[in-house]
């Protein structure tokens, strides 16, 4: 069982709890009156939310086609092919993550579908029969596993700790790429484990797989959904209340940057210097979320016409956007520079230029996340410092 600190505090992972009540605090409302053009920037970020949704979930449909057509016919060609499938949907997917944290459909307390998407670490012990494991896994334990099918799967995931994930992005990059032994590079599972009689349970593995990529499928849909341009949607209930919604735009940009980013997922890593700890430590694409997640970001702090949540803040407080501007510009500066493998990073020497590199990584999104909550109360808005609930 894998456990991560930050700054010597046991951090879990964590799934929304935030109220379903409108989401807002806000400060001084008589005399901080939002602009006027809030409106339109709220519109302009469900169509985003949507669209980037949209083409995500079309992606992971790519990558389930490659992912059957594999499992139909194992070969290291097809292996390939499902992990670049899986690679390309996940970096669109990397750039939604700026959605979560404001009670929606990605992350609600009712029917939230975070922690079956991308929940992690995972416990690689929990899915199959590995090195160094003392039971077999949901795979390799058809006595008390007997079916794998999506429903299964949902139960299990997470089931008796935080770290046993059946489900997601990251239970499917384990089984394309498997365990990571190597310092310097992915996992590099075969794709003999999937070729009856060429490694046990390789019927289990491969329906273990389809399953699973067939639920991921399903969540974005779901999501999709509920970012749909028609009446009864979520979307419908978010753009109309603008004060809400732009507090929940702000606090996905916080608290990815701040807490979830450059906390859980830099500080933590780099507190322990161990490889288990990155993000896509199967694949090795740490690197590539990262870079997605701030990508993410940007698009919501700027806007496509001059609608995203810089000329709001601009509108209201020059000086506050300005510092807010340059804070994200620092980080993209500092992310161009994200160290590759990861993994081989954390394990470099404390004073190596690698860790020097995260080290300025983490600092600049947690800059970023600190001036994003001064826009936030430039706008009138209070904004926690961690996830509630």
């Amino acid at each position: 069982m894998r456990i991560r600190t930050v700054m010597g505090v046991m951090a879990m992972v964590w799934t929304a709890t935030l109220p379903t009540m409108a989401f807002r605090d806000v400060v001084g409302a008589d005399s901080h009156a939002l602009p006027v053009d809030v409106g339109r920037c709220v519109a302009a970020y469900a169509a985003l939310v949507e669209r980037s949704y949209a083409q995500t979930a079309e992606s992971a449909r790519q990558m389930r086609a490659a992912i059957q057509a594999f499992c139909a016919a194992p070969s290291q060609d097809g292996l390939e092919r499902a992990r670049s499938c899986w690679c390309t949907a996940r970096d669109l997917y990397g750039r939604t993550e700026v959605f979560r944290f404001g009670n929606g459909p990605i992350d609600s307390t009712r029917g939230g579908v975070e922690t079956f998407v991308n929940a992690w670490p995972v416990d690689e012990a929990y899915i199959d029969a590995v090195d160094g494991a003392v039971a077999p896994g949901i795979i390799a334990n058809p006595t008390k596993y007997p079916s794998v099918g999506k429903a299964i799967l949902r139960v299990h995931n997470q089931r008796g700790g935080e770290t046993n994930v059946c489900t997601g992005w990251h239970a499917i990059e384990f089984l394309l790429w498997g365990q990571d032994r190597s310092p310097s590079g992915p996992g590099d599972r075969s794709f003999r484990d999937f070729v009856d009689g060429g490694a046990e349970h390789a019927d289990r593995r491969r329906e273990f797989l389809l399953e699973a990529t067939d639920l991921l499928c399903d969540d974005l849909a779901k999501l999709e959904a509920a970012w749909a341009d028609r009446p009864g949607t979520y979307r419908s209930r978010f753009v109309a209340d603008p004060q809400a919604a732009l507090r929940s735009m702000l606090c996905g940009i916080a608290l990815l940057s701040g807490f979830e980013m450059s906390g859980e997922r830099l500080a933590a890593a780099l507190e322990s210097g161990d490889q288990e700890q990155e993000h896509s430590c199967f694949s090795d694409t740490t690197d590539r979320d990262f870079k997605a997640g701030l990508a993410g970001m940007a698009t919501v702090l700027r806007g496509q016409r001059d609608d995203g949540v810089l000329p709001l803040v601009r509108e209201r407080d020059a000086a506050v956007a300005e510092t807010l501007e340059r804070a994200l510009v620092h980080a993209e500066a500092c992310m161009l520079a994200m160290p590759h493998p990861f993994d081989a990073a954390l394990q470099s020497a404390g004073s190596s230029d690698e860790r020097r590199r995260l080290t300025a990584i983490m600092e600049a999104l947690e800059s970023l996340s600190e001036a994003t909550t001064a826009a936030a109360r430039t706008m009138g808005f209070t904004l926690p410092t961690e996830p509630q609930g």
